[in-house]
Parts: C-alpha cells; sequence; structure tokens
C-alpha cells in the first residue's frame, strides 16, 4: 500500500510541476528563490552536494562490508540492488520515459531533469545507513536516524542552491526511493527491517 501510494505521489508531482504550465512556473519560482546568491554561495553549495554524497555512500558501503561480515547478506544483497534500482529508474525516467513541456523559453533550463539522480543516490544511501546501523540503544537510533535525514534535506537543498536542479527534481528523487525501498521491503521484510545489534526496542 505504500509503495502504492508513493508511486502515485511521484506521478502526481510529475503531472502538477512538470506536465502544466503553472507548475512549471511555481517550481522556476522556487528555484530562482533558494538558488540566487552569490557565485561563492553556489560553488559552497555545489562541493557540499558532492560531499555529502560521497560521504553517505563511504558509510553505507562501509556498513554493507560489516554486514556481510555479520553473515547478513541478504540484507545487503536487498539493499545494494536498492541503490542500483533506485539509480537505474532515475535515469531511465529522466533520459528516456519522461519528457518536459516548454512553455517558457526564458526558464533556467528547459531539458528535463525530473528526477535527479544524484539526489536519488542520496536518498539510497541514506536508507541503507538507516537500515544497516547496528544500534546499540535507543538513544543511538534516534540520534543516528535525525543525523541521516538532517543530511539528507541539506544534500537536496544544496542540489538547488548549487543551480543543479530544480526543488521539484529532488522532491521526486525522495518519492522514487521511497517507492523502490518499499517494494524491497515488501519483497524481502527482514532483509530491510532496520539491525537492532544488541539493541532491542521491545525490552
Amino acid at each position: 500500500m505504500r509503495a502504492v501510494v508513493l508511486a502515485a505521489s511521484f506521478g502526481l508531482l510529475f503531472v502538477s510541476a512538470i506536465l502544466s504550465p503553472w507548475g512549471q512556473r511555481t517550481d522556476e519560482l522556487l528555484f530562482n528563490i533558494l538558488a540566487t546568491g552569490s557565485e561563492a554561495v553556489n560553488a559552497a553549495a555545489g562541493i557540499l552536494r558532492s560531499g555529502l554524497l560521497l560521504a553517505l555512500g563511504a558509510v553505507a558501503l562501509v556498513l554493507g562490508v560489516m554486514a556481510l561480515r555479520r553473515s547478513q547478506i541478504w540484507a545487503a544483497v536487498a539493499l545494494a540492488t536498492m541503490c542500483a534500482v533506485s539509480g537505474a529508474l532515475s535515469v531511465l525516467l529522466r533520459d528516456t520515459l519522461l519528457v518536459r513541456p516548454t512553455y517558457d523559453h526564458a526558464a533556467a533550463y528547459l531539458v528535463n531533469t525530473f528526477p535527479s539522480t544524484h539526489a536519488t543516490l542520496t536518498c539510497s544511501f541514506a536508507v541503507t545507513i538507516l537500515v544497516l546501523w547496528p544500534y546499540r540503544s535507543l538513544q543511538e537510533r534516534v540520534v543516528v536516524r535525525s543525523g541521516v535525514v538532517l543530511t539528507v534535506i541539506l544534500a537536496c537543498l544544496a542540489n538547488v542552491v548549487s543551480y543543479s536542479h530544480r526543488p521539484a527534481d529532488v522532491l521526486g528523487s525522495v518519492l522514487l526511493v521511497g517507492f523502490v525501498a518499499s517494494l524491497a521491503g515488501t519483497v524481502a521484510p527482514r532483509s530491510m527491517a532496520p539491525s537492532t545489534g544488541s539493541f532491542h526496542p521491545v525490552d
């Protein structure tokens, strides 16, 4: 059910923000508000955008290796597949399946950039971290989850401020990863369940 809702939300976002003239203008307005800064700010946001993706990817990779060493093979495989499918689907949708109509030739850029593959990978790595992190206490789980969510929000903002993507692009990526992760959770619920390590919330 969750996957259906997320897929429908993705489709609704595409129709409203990309296919409709008023949606494009609203998206462009938000884009101009968030990305209107000095060249130094835009450049710093671009560096942050790449740095956060690399950092999340490195942590996800380390946790994947640790999961394999703990014999959590199916969890590692499920999450690696989720990341690969999300990234491939993002590229396929952006470059082949989805078309952006041109209503305003004065827009920032006319090519379709929905969804953002960069944001898609960022969110995929974040989901991997949330699932594979070996939580040892309730407090640690709260801290890690809060940190990951804030990092994703910062990365999505950096995608816009750096003049790389419109707001609808990054929101579409969040919904896309949520959809793929929900499907993975339906197919392999135990593999997609967050690790608790020595921490058991029901105790």
